[in-house]
């Protein structure tokens, strides 16, 4: 049995055709090769640090920049007199769009290596599963989004909020993350995430908002972030079960007027409870820690006794106690958390009036925070908290700091005692926005911030980008505006993005339906790598496995710079049932939409050719890309794939070496 050289533990998804086709390609190859791979969706899912299911030396590579790493290796074996074959493998951001720079310098060299692209079509993008997404009801984790929620996005007509149905939600696995942060907001995400950036055109010209990948994105571009979200509605809370005389072990009860909605006045009172209060249902125990004589402690009472009808219980020099089984059951209810490590904003608090949110901010502040000359600062041991009140006070056109974290070791004095234990906790500074005034300098300011006239987003310049390791990732799919704000920040639709590899009218994130998919046909760059004068250039699929598998071979014993580019479908984003991956890969074969050829020193020849093509209609009904197309655009894809057919015959009949033109 041969040596197995793609390992089992590999994280792609059950029916992944790129999978296929690396475990074919390394099979093919055998071990004496050196791979050099770019990032995508085979290097996350193969190679998680420090580990990887690659049982042959293995370099990733960036986008960008994989065809000239391998060329280093080339010529790194050729300088030591080493065997081996240098491998390059990429997939459409590595080989067709990002790297092609580097991909054709190569190929102009002529560098001694091997290149293989594994073609899905597509490239995907995506955001850490922590990333705070802002829907109609307030805030929610990526991962609690469910197709249908109501999310909130850009109109990039009238570049106000607009609320549209999430369409998909797809878990992407593992993926390197970048961390990128503005002033006052930050976000996680994939480097090819696209962001609402703003491009300067000039003096005298418009400036302009497009789309930029994190992975372009540059120290100093300035992103669409959102500073105000008015809701004018105060917040109805859900009936829940209380307590009354007569029920069981029930004799008496302490009385409670319990809100039905959301006010200035209670929303303060729940700000001092997760500063420094707690509940507990069993005890009927509502209590908060305000040393007595302190004008916290004074507020609290009077706010109690205004809002709930009801005095406190008792009191001692440090605490204050409410005895009631409703009151705790009413405030339990709120979902706040419990313990200081896990208390939490919930997601309603964000869809409150701007008056209520400062109630509520103005409470936290009173019980674990302070001013410092014009602005605040509140501390906690619970990161939830912090990263829910900054996003919190980005809705209300505050400027707010990034989020402080420390550390600090068992036995470090603190106040007089040395601590018992290790504990950590954190501390973010905001304060309240001055309006500028727009009138004075109208043209000055608008050119610092294009949004400025803007009730609810303003334009920040990135201050810091940088990878920070792997981790699980999601991908969200919003109708209409194909935007949607993460962690207070505009990005575009998460999913599938059009490549130079997408085909002619299938639907993508960046090419949607509503447009009528890509208006371009798909770039053939087996030929355009035949341009550059390489003595082999060749097209495989993993829907004809022995084929491909020669093609490897071959390569592999010749020189110079040769180049195979195999069809790998990808069940996830062209949208068909996952065990039907080969049957896609070969009915793309059958009907003429994919054909296996190679091109060896100038001259073309068929591999595979069906002896006569089948209908293009029943793939591309196999697909959800194509959903949306019509007789019209169906026949003019069969047409082509008819039109490309002939002229590929003709060529090969008539013998015509390519290189006799370069």
């Amino acid at each position: 049995m041969e040596k197995e050289l793609y390992f089992k533990g590999h994280k792609s998804c059950p029916g992944c055709g790129p999978a296929i086709a690396i475990r074919n390609l390394l099979a093919g190859l055998g071990e004496d090769i050196i791979v050099s791979l770019a990032t995508g969706c085979m290097e996350v899912t193969s190679t998680k640090y420090p580990n990887s299911t690659w049982n042959v030396p293995l370099i990733h590579s960036l986008f960008e920049n994989t065809p000239a790493v391998a060329s280093g290796v080339s010529r790194a074996l050729k300088h030591e007199k080493k065997k081996g074959v240098s491998v390059c493998v990429g997939g459409d951001g590595g080989i067709y769009d990002i790297g092609f720079g580097a991909l054709s310098g190569a190929m102009e060299r002529n560098e001694d290596m091997v290149c293989i692209c594994y073609d899905n079509e597509c490239y995907a993008n995506c955001l850490s599963r922590s990333t705070l997404i802002m829907t109609e009801h307030g805030i929610k984790k990526i991962m609690e989004i469910k197709e249908g929620d109501k999310i909130y996005a850009f109109n990039q007509k009238t570049y106000r909020p607009i609320l549209k149905k999430c369409t998909g939600v797809f878990d992407n696995g593992e993926k390197p993350v970048f961390e990128l942060e503005t002033s006052h907001h930050s976000i996680k995400a994939t480097s090819n995430h696209p962001f609402l950036i703003l491009k300067r055109n000039g003096r005298g010209k418009q400036n302009t908002l497009i789309w930029k990948t994190l992975a372009k994105i540059n120290i100093g571009d300035e992103v669409v972030v959102l500073k105000n979200l008015e809701i004018a509605e105060s917040f109805r809370f859900k009936n829940i079960r209380l307590s009354k005389k007569g029920d069981y072990k029930v004799n008496k009860i302490n009385f409670i007027s319990i809100p039905e909605k959301s006010s200035p006045e209670l929303m303060e009172y729940l700000g001092m409870y997760v500063g420094d209060g707690w509940c507990r249902i069993k005890k009927a125990e509502t209590g908060f820690a305000l040393p007595e004589k302190s004008k916290e402690r004074k507020r609290l009472i009077w706010l109690h006794s205004r809002i709930f009808k009801n005095r406190v219980s008792r009191t001692d020099s440090n605490y204050l106690y409410i005895n009631s089984v409703n009151l705790a059951r009413f405030i339990d209810s709120m979902g706040f958390g419990h313990g200081a490590k896990n208390k939490t904003i919930p997601e309603w608090v964000f869809t409150i009036p701007k008056e209520e949110k400062k109630a509520f901010v103005r409470g936290l502040v009173s019980t674990d925070g302070y001013k410092v000359e014009n602005s605040f600062r509140f501390v906690s041991s619970s990161r939830d908290l912090l990263n829910r009140l900054r996003l919190l006070l980005q809705t209300m056109n505050y400027r707010v700091g990034k989020i402080h974290w420390r550390k600090t070791k068992k036995g470090t004095k603190i106040v007089y005692r040395n601590l018992l234990e290790d504990t950590e906790g954190g501390y973010i500074c905001f304060s309240e926005k001055k309006e500028w005034n727009i009138k004075k300098y109208p043209s000055q300011y608008t050119y610092q911030n294009f949004l400025i006239r803007n009730q609810y987003f303003e334009m920040e310049k990135v201050k810091y980008k940088k990878l920070i390791g792997t981790e699980p990732t999601l991908d969200l799919r919003v109708e209409g505006e194909h935007n949607f704000i993460a962690d207070g920040i505009v990005v575009h639709n998460t999913g599938v993005q059009r490549s130079g590899a997408t085909p002619f009218l299938a639907s993508t994130t960046t090419s949607p339906a509503e447009v009528g998919g890509k208006h371009e046909w798909k770039k053939n760059v087996a030929f355009i790598a035949t341009a550059h004068a390489v003595p082999y250039s060749a097209t495989a699929s993993i829907g004809f496995l022995p084929d491909f598998e020669k093609k490897l071979k071959k390569a592999k014993a010749m020189t110079g710079f040769r180049f195979i580019v195999v069809h790998a479908p990808c069940f996830l984003s062209w949208r068909f049932p996952n065990n039907q991956t080969v049957g896609v890969a070969r009915s793309a074969v059958e009907c003429g939409l994919w054909n296996l050829f190679e091109i060896e020193n100038g001259l073309f020849k068929f591999t595979y050719s069906p002896a006569e093509l089948k209908p293009v209609e029943p793939y591309l009904k196999l697909q959800g890309r194509y959903k949306h197309i019509s007789a019209e655009g169906t026949n003019e894809i069969q047409e082509h794939a008819k039109r490309v057919r002939e002229e590929l015959k003709k060529l090969e009949e008539s013998k015509i070496n390519f290189q006799y033109f370069l």
